[in-house]
């Protein structure tokens, strides 16, 4: 292979190595986020709402967590694009079928941003309180 072609390789691996590590930050704060969730059904659940009330809001923690997926979704879906593109005979099929795969887990991702967004209104703690109620 030329010099030029394994350049780009590489660069294509550490951004996939850069956004792969940006996925597990997104873990780790979606982790969090039901951590704090659980402690607070947990106060709660023990009589102590005020202490619920108490605990940082998760929505921001969740906000954070779906921003970063959906943006390395959409780095590794623009990589499926390209390869799909850049096929040849022997492997079009085999990059048809990721491209299909990285545009679906792109949308799933999407859908649960905006369902994330659409239950932004009800509040930090009332989801818990209700389920209780």
């Amino acid at each position: 292979m030329e010099e030029k072609t394994l350049r780009e390789q590489l660069c294509a691996v550490d951004g996939s190595l850069l956004f792969l590590g940006l996925l597990l930050l997104s873990v780790g704060l979606s982790y969090w986020g039901v951590s704090i969730q659980r402690e607070g059904l947990c106060r709660i659940l023990r009589g102590d709402g005020a202490g619920a009330e108490e605990l940082p809001e998760v929505f921001p923690i969740r906000l954070w967590a779906s921003a970063l997926v959906v943006g390395c979704l959409g780095f590794f879906l623009c990589l499926a694009v390209k390869t799909d593109r850049e096929a040849g005979y022997e492997t079009a099929q085999s990059a048809r079928t990721n491209l299909w795969a990285s545009v679906l887990v792109f949308l799933a991702a999407l859908l649960r941003l905006d369902e994330l967004l659409q239950s932004a209104s009800v509040g930090p703690h009332s989801s818990v309180q209700a389920r209780l109620e």
